[in-house]
């Protein structure tokens, strides 16, 4: 987001040192170039309400703190694949780089 905390000299010391190449996005241009707004996280939520809808079918009512995390965890698994996490740099265009 271009805030001078992301940017210091102990952050790229730290890439340097990790050898780490740090991305930096274009000022308002995150909601199509991040890849985990791109191509993750409206998979996750779907995975997870899909998890809950299906929770809820089997005559389970509501929610609470012992089914949330295994819900969460299951649609965790379906959404974060190697598989989706390189589709999404690829529609993102980061990886292969498509300037």
């Amino acid at each position: 987001d271009g805030h001078v905390s992301h940017c210091t000299w102990q952050f790229f010391s730290f890439c340097l040192a990790n050898k780490i190449i740090p991305l930096c996005l274009p000022a308002h241009s995150t909601h199509l170039l991040q890849p985990l707004d791109v191509g993750l996280f409206g998979p996750y939520q779907r995975n997870y309400s899909n998890a809950l809808d299906g929770w809820l079918q089997d005559g389970n009512v509501g929610i609470h703190k012992g089914t949330f995390y295994p819900l969460l965890l299951q649609a965790r698994k379906l959404t974060f694949t190697k598989k989706n996490i390189l589709s999404a740099f690829e529609a993102t265009g980061i990886n292969p780089l498509k300037p």
